[in-house]
């Protein structure tokens, strides 16, 4: 998440992730050592968050008094950790509560520290990163599965890079829930459950399919859970096989009862598992698997190998804007200039406006380069197809929160200030909005032809003063009067622009 306002909090020698999903909450804490990841703690608790959901999208009390208490407890560890050094990211059941605002400000003041939702597509290339650097890649493509409570991630790739990812709705919460909601298991109830995964696969098997891969690997509870069950019982090595699959099914069927104890599973995991086991199955049929690896990494050591590269420069976030910003053929010459001239206004009143640099300057370049998308669809209101296309499009390395930050950026970066859709209790985006329209000014076309003059600009509170070369005000009426128009604009959100000639 873009933390925007200033913060001298040095990086810690501790990163620390957190997975808060709709089965189990988990968090794990490490450190860099000799370049490898050394894992120093785990934190799991079975909140069952998904099973709380809802109908009608609300979270029952039951559920978010028990995630809040976990909260509670990941909280007291990460006290001492700047925000930089902490992500925690929210999946299929936060993407699906109505109340998601107040769950997640609830969530932050127990953690003392920001939650992120990110969509199923972001939570697929976590996974495959996080498996990645748990089982190095061989030559040719693997296929990657994370059954989780309330979804289920595929995802095909090679080396370290994913190629084709979906994430399903369907995981061992939901589908135990749904259809074994009395604890009950017979004929009926498994047929239900497994024709429900059929539909939800259909529309994707061929996709796969047609690729092919060479290795397959599965990640996460409900598939670590199921090796641990055919290695106690003397199935496999740990190896998963469609025959153990069909082996479990039948216990239950047998038992007649979601409550089955099997040698290696834990207790917590019992009234879930039947769910995940027939998703389990119903992946090896559709995708014509005969055996499957668990991995001991996901999503959260994805999620530390993400903030690694964050904390180092190397964000994948970057290249999601650029290759979004090709695919619509924005001029990098034209972008660069603008960003030149908008990073010259940020360092001036990054102080006045207590702006975090770093973040702020990674924020207002990827806007100025992706507000022209909406031109490869319409030149008319460009600015509300960018944004539509901002909001709406997968941008790999990106939460929710931070794609609708950016894509509000672009929908304001010209014409009035959009009051109605813009978060105008965000003081440091409308700021960093301001900075992108005034930098925009002076590279309209006819403006920027005869050059960029020197600029000075004095920010204090929602006073800002620019002062230019009489000369070039003079020779340039044009953009003279567009700054003129841009101070009306701003004096609409109670923001004072006075243009001085010196």
């Amino acid at each position: 998440m873009f933390d925007l306002s200033h913060n001298n909090s040095p990086v810690s020698s501790h990163i620390a992730a957190i997975d808060l999903g709709s089965n189990s909450f988990h968090m794990i804490i490490a450190r860099w050592q000799d370049g490898q990841l050394l894992l120093l703690d785990r934190l799991r608790e079975p909140v069952r968050l998904g099973w709380g959901l809802e109908a009608d999208g609300t979270l029952n009390e039951s559920a978010r008094e028990r995630a809040m208490n976990c909260l509670q407890k990941f909280g007291e560890y990460l006290r001492e950790y700047p925000s930089r050094s902490v992500r925690i990211v929210g999946t299929k059941t936060l993407r699906s509560i109505s109340d998601s605002r107040a769950f997640l400000a609830e969530a932050q003041t127990r953690l003392g520290h920001p939650v992120e939702i990110i969509s199923g597509d972001e939570e697929a290339r976590l996974v495959y990163l996080g498996v990645a650097h748990d089982i190095a890649p061989a030559k040719g493509k693997r296929i990657v599965m994370d059954i989780g409570g309330g979804s289920t991630e595929i995802i095909l790739g090679e080396g370290m890079q994913p190629q084709f990812k979906e994430s399903l709705n369907m995981g061992c919460v939901s589908i135990t829930k749904h259809y074994f909601p009395d604890g009950k298991v017979n004929d009926k109830h498994i047929k239900r459950a497994r024709i429900a995964c059929l539909q939800e696969l259909e529309p994707v098997v061929e996709t796969f399919l047609e690729q092919g891969w060479q290795e397959v690997l599965g990640a996460s509870g409900t598939i670590k859970a199921v090796a641990r069950v055919c290695e106690a019982s003397g199935w496999s090595n740990g190896t998963i096989e469609a025959s153990s699959l069909q082996r479990i099914i039948d216990l239950y069927r047998e038992k007649g009862d979601t409550q089955l104890k099997l040698n290696g599973l834990s207790e917590d995991r019992q009234p879930v598992f039947i769910g995940g086991v027939i998703v389990l199955q119903v992946l090896f049929e559709s995708l014509q698997l005969k055996t499957m690896q668990a991995a001991e990494w996901a999503l959260r050591e994805g999620l530390l190998y993400d903030l690694k590269g964050r904390l180092e420069n190397h964000d994948i976030r970057q290249a999601s804007v650029d290759a979004l910003a090709r695919r619509f053929h924005v001029s990098f010459e034209k972008v660069e200039a603008v960003e030149a001239t908008a990073l010259k206004l940020l360092a001036q009143v990054d102080k006045g406006w207590n702006l975090n640099p770093k973040d702020s300057e990674k924020l207002l370049g990827w806007a100025i380069r992706l507000y022209g998308v909406g031109l490869g669809i319409s030149h008319n209101d460009y600015h509300k197809h960018s944004a539509y296309i901002v909001e709406h499009v997968d941008l790999a390395g990106y939460s929710r929160v931070e794609q609708q930050q950016l894509s509000h950026l672009v929908l304001a970066h010209r014409k009035r200030f959009p009051v109605k859709v813009f978060p105008m209790d965000n003081k440091a985006l409308v700021r960093i909005a301001i900075l992108l329209r005034l930098a925009l000014v002076f590279h309209r076309g006819r403006n920027s032809k005869k050059g960029i003059p020197e600029i000075t600009l004095k920010a204090h509170e929602n006073a800002l003063k620019l002062s230019l070369s009489a000369r070039w005000l003079e020779e340039n009426p044009l953009a003279s009067a567009d700054l003129e128009t841009e101070a009306h604009h701003l004096a609409d959100i109670d923001y004072t622009l006075t243009i001085a000639a010196v």
